[in-house]
């Protein structure tokens, strides 16, 4: 048992020492309107090497809750003290009313429905649906699906300088309800309890192989200190007192 606590440790001392990336929440303000707090999320990606490396990322874009292992974003993690809190339910990225406009499912199926739904859906939820569905007709085509994708992916690759550290802010907005729930789940945000908010990266290489062309992967294999890896930010207060 000994042994294996010895190796455990060492594992992961050597793990810690060989970390080429920090992320870090550097600072949370917020402000307060009569309907909504705004929160202003400041944080910062640094190489710790002495080399220029490269990874596949989206920093300005972060995720609200979990994005997966295959996302290219940054993700966010809200607890309450040491339990996590569905974050996505309680921090928006608009100050907008996300609900469908007042008595809309009594509306009668026609042109005027589907003209509000696609207004809600593009000043509210950034989705232009027109477009959606032009590129939904494109996706039919695997050969279409792959070239995007890949194309994208080649979009995100994101490189520092040695010792370069790039800082950024995300806004997210609380409507400053207390009570959620989720399915059968309930979450409660007390006044006077501890909120903390951390985030992480999860950079992957080989994994996406699939959603590229030939071309584009062998391009990929050949930028030198290419970076993968699980990187987890600083956990930091966020104040949802009153």
């Amino acid at each position: 048992m000994r042994i294996f606590l010895f190796v455990f440790f060492c594992f992961f001392s050597a793990f810690a020492q060989n970390q080429s990336i920090k992320i870090v929440i550097n600072s949370i303000t917020s402000s307060d309107s009569l309907s909504f707090r705004k929160f202003s999320i400041n944080y910062s990606l640094s190489n710790l090497t002495s080399n220029k490396i490269s990874f596949f990322l989206n920093p300005e874009i972060v995720h609200a809750g979990s994005g997966g292992s295959m996302s290219t974003f940054v993700s966010s993690k809200l607890y309450q003290e040491s339990e996590e809190f569905p974050l996505h339910s309680i921090l928006s990225s608009t100050s907008k009313n996300i609900e469908l406009p007042f008595n809309f499912e009594n509306l009668p199926e026609g042109k005027e429905k589907n003209e509000i739904l696609k207004k809600y859906l593009k000043e509210v939820l950034g989705m232009d649906i027109d477009k959606e569905i032009e590129e939904f007709s494109k996706n039919k085509d695997e050969n279409y699906r792959l070239k995007k994708s890949s194309e994208e992916l080649m979009n995100s690759i994101m490189a520092l300088e040695p010792k370069e550290t790039k800082y950024y802010t995300k806004i997210y907005y609380w409507d400053k309800k207390r009570y959620h729930k989720i399915d059968e789940l309930e979450y409660y945000i007390n006044e006077n309890s501890n909120c903390y908010l951390e985030l992480y990266i999860v950079l992957l290489k080989e994994h996406f192989k699939e959603r590229m062309t030939d071309v584009d992967f062998k391009t990929l294999l050949n930028i030198p200190n290419f970076i993968e890896g699980w990187f987890t930010s600083n956990k930091v207060e966020i104040n949802f007192r009153e």
